[in-house]
């Protein structure tokens, strides 16, 4: 039979007695008198009350009194009650099979059997949903604890039985068990996995308050916050005891050593929980059966042959001896401090796999709190420009934080995230936002197409940029691929959307700008609006079609009229859809002024004619109707006198016929240009060639 519990624990209080007092740890007021009240009661104003054998103690707050001999003298680091005070229920048959195979006697409370059956490299994730009762006193004054605290204690348990990379848990081993707080109540209900209570009984871990609060303890791990009875935390029996199902069922964490809020040092890590849930699903303390336990080591002490066996708890040093060998004090199970602790063995998650496979059966949940598709990195989804609908409810967190140069207030993580791809098509700014998101969130942009860690080099960070969520805006290069996570530094979850921008870098033409326009004359120009702006003003409504008077992607000429008469002017041909207007003597600012304008005069381009004085300079804007239609064309102006053209061989009008007019003439050799057409017979020949030739010269 294996040595009892009770018996090591007041081995312990003896042997941690002189170092308690060595330590000068704070001491309680003694009252004696007829005033004893219950056995630990924590008062409106914080004071806590002790009652036992030895009197009546009074202790400032809930800090003095984890911090005092009193606490260390009497083993208050876990309550879990000796062997014979249990709770147990009715016997399972051990050889109904398990989800894995194997028998209920491989991790009965009395033997374990660390079969491959159990190994968490051969199994499935186990995946436990999780309610937390928050319970304060009925003032409201003492035990409040936040969503975000208790979402921290959440991730905790992940660290710690996942083993995640780049967290205090890291050095353990990966025991594939992860926890997540319910979001369906035992009704369907949409839930946060969190109740608050207030009541000043239930507070001191009085009153069977798991009768009126426990969500259905075969399909949710009930975990409480309260004064825990004065120790740091505790459950009613082992997971082996095949309680599942019975409200009692239950982890109780004192409240100020919950989380990454706990206030009460040196348990300010989380370790409590990760401790407690230990027994929860199985595992007895290290130092259960003191040395003893290196005899038949599966079948006495803490049922586990990977820890060494241990003289008596430790609570405080992280490297202590007993037994020839050194004390397992890193190990969630013994009494170390928070910053001790660091793992689990491999054969102590195979049996906490065991119980989860024959004892908690219905406790693992495949059809609720489904993590997404993209939680991990390795999953993650490629973007698309514009908004990209999104969820985190039910991610768990990766451990990859962010750089501190990213932090807010809340700190470099970035908690229940999920992940995406984007590549960049050329050079320019990529803008990301979360704006609107149901939950705090948070941005980070890795860099390169493999999945980051802490520490990898970012392209980017965002977090409170548009209230408690993030806008980024950030160059990209062409063909750059990058990694995004989405998550909360405060450990929220919920819907968003991911908005995607990119914005790439332009060289706009050189004439972008009206005070740019190039010089032009009659005859053909090319241009290009391929990455112009717009001017920002819209043609005026004499101009406006059905597309209404916008202009976009526009770029400007200047034009001074080498005639009186009638100016043409024509964009037909381009390789966009384009319309032009034109300005009298200047630069516009707005679509007022025009003199002439054109759209779909030939086909969706645009044409014109308009009275022109000999000198009179205009300024001629072409772009397009169409927003980010962009493309090459042809600008074709010609001026034709009032009363006709006394030199018809100057075909471009300059009052010359030279080169210019012979080049323009032979480009329309073979056709009907009327330009060309110097004598006017429907066809540019070799007549046409002998007019210029014969007026050579001014006009």
């Amino acid at each position: 039979m294996r040595i009892n519990h009770l018996l090591t624990t007041g081995i312990c209080a003896l042997a941690v007695t002189a170092v308690a007092m060595a330590q000068g740890r704070p001491a309680a007021t003694t009252l004696e008198g007829p005033t004893r009240g219950p056995a630990f009661w924590i008062h409106d104003d914080g004071t806590v009350e002790v009652n036992g054998p030895d009197g009546r103690l009074i202790f400032h707050d809930i800090h003095d009194y984890v911090g005092s001999d009193w606490f260390m003298k009497n083993g208050k680091r876990c309550g879990l009650p000796p062997e014979n005070e249990r709770l147990i229920g009715e016997p399972i048959d051990p050889a109904q099979d398990g989800v894995a195979g194997g028998s209920s006697n491989d991790c009965s409370c009395s033997r374990t059997s660390p079969s491959a059956t159990y190994d968490p490299a051969n199994g499935e994730i186990y995946r436990i949903p999780v309610v937390v009762h928050v319970i304060q006193n009925s003032s409201g004054t003492q035990g409040f604890i936040s969503e975000a605290c208790v979402q921290s204690q959440i991730d905790i348990l992940n660290e710690d039985f996942n083993a995640i990379p780049g967290t205090n848990g890291a050095p353990g081993n990966d025991a594939r068990i992860e926890f997540f707080l319910a979001t369906e109540d035992p009704s369907g209900n949409p839930t946060n996995g969190i109740t608050y209570s207030q009541n000043s009984t239930w507070f001191n871990d009085n009153g069977n308050y798991y009768n009126s609060l426990a969500w259905n303890t075969s399909r949710y791990l009930n975990i409480y916050t309260n004064s825990a009875s004065g120790a740091l935390g505790y459950v009613p029996a082992l997971g082996c005891a095949n309680i599942d199902g019975q409200a009692q069922d239950r982890v109780v964490v004192l409240y100020s050593a919950f989380g990454d809020c706990a206030t009460s040092s040196p348990y300010t890590l989380g370790r409590t929980c990760t401790h407690e849930v230990g027994h929860y699903l199985g595992l007895e303390h290290t130092f259960s059966g003191g040395c003893a336990n290196a005899s038949n080591c599966y079948q006495n002490g803490d049922l586990i042959c990977d820890t060494n066996p241990e003289a008596q708890p430790n609570y405080t040093g992280c490297t202590q001896t007993s037994c020839g060998t050194p004390d397992p004090a890193r190990n969630y199970m013994d009494y170390s401090q928070d910053s001790c602790m660091n793992n689990f063995t491999e054969e102590q998650n195979k049996r906490m796999r065991c119980i989860l496979d024959h004892y908690r059966v219905q406790l693992p949940c495949d059809d609720c709190g489904t993590a997404p598709d993209n939680d991990d990195c390795s999953g993650a989804i490629a973007l698309v420009s514009g908004p990209n609908d999104a969820s985190s409810t039910g991610a768990t967190t990766s451990g990859v934080n962010a750089p501190i140069s990213c932090s807010s207030v809340n700190g470099p993580q970035v908690e229940n995230d999920v992940w995406f791809s984007w590549t960049a098509p050329d050079n320019g700014f990529l803008t990301l936002g979360t704006c609107g998101a149901a939950f705090d969130s948070r941005i980070v942009v890795w860099n390169g197409g493999s999945c980051p860690s802490t520490g990898s080099p970012i392209v980017a960070c965002g977090d409170n940029e548009c209230g408690d969520d993030a806008v980024l805006t950030t160059l990209v290069l062409g063909g750059q691929q990058l990694i995004i996570q989405v998550g909360s530094p405060s450990g929220q979850s919920g819907n968003f959307t991911l908005d995607l921008q990119f914005d790439d870098i332009t060289n706009p033409p050189s004439n972008d700008d009206c005070a740019d326009a190039t010089e032009v004359g009659v005859g053909q120009t090319t241009f290009t609006t391929v990455d112009a702006t717009s001017s920002g003003f819209d043609d005026a409504l004499s101009c406006s079609t059905s597309t209404g008077g916008q202009v976009f992607a526009d770029v400007w000429f200047r034009f001074t009229a080498p005639c009186t008469g009638f100016m043409t002017i024509e964009t037909c041909g381009s390789a966009f859809n384009s319309r032009f207007s034109a300005y009298n003597g200047s630069c516009p600012t707005n679509g007022s002024g025009v003199v002439l304008c054109g759209d779909d005069g030939c086909g969706d381009d645009a044409t014109g004619q308009t009275l022109v004085f000999e000198g009179q300079v205009l300024y001629i804007r072409v772009g397009s109707p169409v927003e980010d239609d962009e493309g090459n064309g042809v600008l074709d102006i010609s001026c034709e006198p009032i009363g006709g053209n006394d030199c018809p061989e100057d075909i471009n009008g300059d009052d010359v016929v030279n080169g210019a007019d012979l080049g323009l003439l032979l480009g329309a050799w073979g056709t009907s240009d009327a330009d060309a057409d110097v004598n006017d017979d429907g066809i540019i020949n070799g007549a046409d060639l002998g007019l210029v030739l014969g007026a050579w010269g001014p006009c």
